[in-house]
Parts: C-alpha cells; sequence; structure tokens
C-alpha cells in the first residue's frame, strides 16, 4: 500500500517558523510519504508537494504519528527535502539537477552536498547565489539544525531571512 498524509499541526508549525510564508501556495498539498523503494534510509522530495522519508524520522517508526522534530537531525532532513520544494517553487529544476549530480557523484565520488563552510555571512551568502540545488539545500539544512540544537549560527541569517520572506518573482532573481 502506498501510504502518505498531510502534515499534522506541529509539522505545519515548523514549516512556518523556517519558512515564513514562502511555502504557503503548497502548503495544501504538502503531503508526507513513507520511504518505501530503494534506498530507505534516504529522504526524497517529489514535483507537488511531495515528500519521502525514512520510518526513522517518525515518532516510534510510525508514520502514522509525528516526525521527531525535537531530533535536529530529522528536522534537518525536513527542512532540507522543503527547500527543495522552495527552490521548485522558484522554478528550478530541482529534480533534472539533483539527477545530474548525483550521477555525478557515483561516477565521480563527488559529494553533491559539499560546500566550503565559513563564519562570514557575507562569503556565505555569495557562496548561497552560487550554489547548485543540493549545496543549497544543505546549507538551509545546517542552518535548521544548528537552530534546532540551540545554537543558531549567525552566518546563516541572511540565508534564512531570504528563505523565509523573499517574494517568488525577487527570490528567483537572488538565486
Amino acid at each position: 500500500m502506498f501510504w502518505s498524509r498531510r502534515l499534522l499541526p506541529a509539522e505545519q508549525a515548523f514549516v512556518r517558523r523556517h519558512f515564513g510564508t514562502s511555502l504557503a501556495p503548497l502548503m495544501p498539498r504538502l503531503r508526507l510519504y513513507l520511504r518505501r523503494l530503494g534506498d530507505t534510509r534516504r529522504a526524497w522530495s517529489f514535483n507537488g508537494g511531495r515528500i519521502a522519508l525514512p520510518a526513522g524520522c517518525f515518532e516510534a517508526g510510525d508514520p502514522r504519528r509525528a516526525l521527531r522534530l525535537d531530533d535536529a537531525a530529522v528536522a534537518g532532513v525536513l527542512a532540507h527535502e522543503l527547500f527543495h520544494q522552495w527552490q521548485r517553487l522558484r522554478g528550478q529544476p530541482v529534480t533534472r539537477q539533483a539527477a545530474w549530480l548525483h550521477g555525478k557523484a557515483v561516477c565521480l565520488g563527488h559529494d553533491p552536498y559539499a560546500y566550503p563552510r565559513c563564519d562570514d555571512a557575507e562569503a556565505l551568502w555569495a557562496c548561497f547565489v552560487t550554489a547548485q540545488v543540493e549545496q543549497q539545500a544543505q546549507m538551509f539544512e545546517d542552518h535548521v539544525r544548528a537552530v534546532q540544537r540551540g545554537r543558531p549560527d549567525p552566518a546563516f541569517a541572511r540565508l534564512a531571512a531570504h528563505v523565509r520572506g523573499a517574494p517568488l518573482d525577487e527570490a528567483s532573481q537572488a538565486v
């Protein structure tokens, strides 16, 4: 059976906290799926607001229960996949670009998520603006993980503000 559900209230609050209203057009369609095919330990984001997550992301491994958002790793994974939805809303061909990046990773051993770490907000922003889809999502995931651990990194402040509040037309020009 192909299983999915809508976001629970706490999960919707998580989306609003980290994305502001930037995902509002997608919120009614956002659905969580239990990852059952392929590498079931990895999350995956599909077009149309569909996000497949491993069973370990849910309380007691039960997809009918809430996501374990108190765990920074789970919160980061959800933020990463939601970020891909954010990118799609802004016209980025996430699936095509990610398929190419992951294909290169298999063939050449490149890490599609790696980006230059830095403590400088301007350097991080410059890196974000020129990064590919997986690097951008990883940056946002790292920001959310730090916030969930209670140690937000000021270097990510501009990125976080951009994601939370940039109108669609400005976001597509800036990224």
